[in-house]
């Protein structure tokens, strides 16, 4: 019976790419497979930061604490206000921080039940992103780990068209789920904002 690819089979991928043999568990203890694993979290992780449609929601309330601070979750890789609120934030010590204002307190932007509506970015397990996502990650990581691990010149051309190719396969994810269009997606979100003439010399 087919299966989703598990973090095993990613990790084995990996290996494989450097002529390693898999292994059935990632509890071995050898160092190989340790770091074949740490490289597939932190390519995972930096292919979810570029934000895509499986791990971003807009509009997410984020709620505020006793002294008016928004705590961001450790899973939260981007937090931003929605666009055209005038602010610009930034995260700091794990709190988000008004730049504009200059100030940890978002009081003011709160709705009535002390919740922030912000746009985010997730991180997730590996297990829990979309197979074609999945499938970039793996390539990615696999031509990462051979150069680092190796130095294979060869291995990591090799690799490349398969990159390529991975890429490709993640973009046509992302088209197909988001049904994009010039003005926007269909739930309506990043609507596309006609020229204004008045825009260009408007001052601050």
């Amino acid at each position: 019976m087919a299966l989703q690819t598990s973090k095993l089979d990613g990790v084995n991928i990996i290996l494989s790419n450097i002529g390693q043999s898999p292994v059935v568990n990632l509890t071995s203890g050898n160092p190989i497979v340790e770091m074949a694993e740490l490289t597939l979290d932190e390519i995972s992780r930096t292919i979810q930061a570029e934000g895509w449609i499986f791990n971003t929601e807009y509009s997410y309330p984020l709620k505020l604490d006793d002294a008016n601070e928004l705590l961001l979750p450790l899973n939260m890789l981007q937090c931003d206000l929605p666009v055209g609120c005038g602010v610009s934030v930034q995260r700091r010590e794990g709190k988000l921080y008004n730049r504009t204002d200059h100030t940890y307190d978002f009081s003011s932007q709160a709705d009535g039940s002390g919740n922030v509506a912000v746009d985010v970015t997730w991180v997730f397990e590996f297990e829990d992103i979309p197979e074609a996502i999945k499938n970039y990650v793996v390539i990615r990581a696999a031509n990462v780990f051979a150069g680092r691990s190796v130095g294979s010149t060869e291995a990591v051309k090799f690799g490349q068209q398969e990159e390529v190719l991975a890429r490709a396969g993640a973009l046509e994810y992302e088209t197909q789920q988001g049904d994009y269009n010039i003005f926007g997606d269909s739930q309506g979100l990043n609507t596309y904002n006609s020229y204004r003439p008045r825009s260009t010399v408007y001052r601050y």
